[in-house]
């Protein structure tokens, strides 16, 4: 792959992600604990922060394709945070 092409798709992957962060941060979807525990976890374990957030039962999969995606994702989600 050429170096423009990595840099221009790891910079989509990167707004993606922090679209994704902020949204869920705005929301109040997951608390600012739960997020240091991704966090650390994401790094311990060598995976995406959105893994993550799956790994630690946080989130299903389904729901943070449904987020990614811009959807809502309905208030039982926001009920269980």
């Amino acid at each position: 792959m050429n170096p423009v092409k990595r840099t221009t798709a790891a910079a989509a992957v990167q707004q993606l992600r922090q679209r994704f962060w902020d949204r869920l941060s705005g929301h109040k979807i997951v608390r600012a604990t739960d997020l240091v525990r991704v966090h650390r976890h994401a790094q311990q374990s060598g995976v995406s922060p959105e893994e993550a957030i799956v790994d630690l039962g946080l989130m299903t999969s389904e729901q943070v394709m449904e987020f990614f995606r811009g959807e809502q994702i309905g208030m039982a989600l926001q009920a269980s945070a």
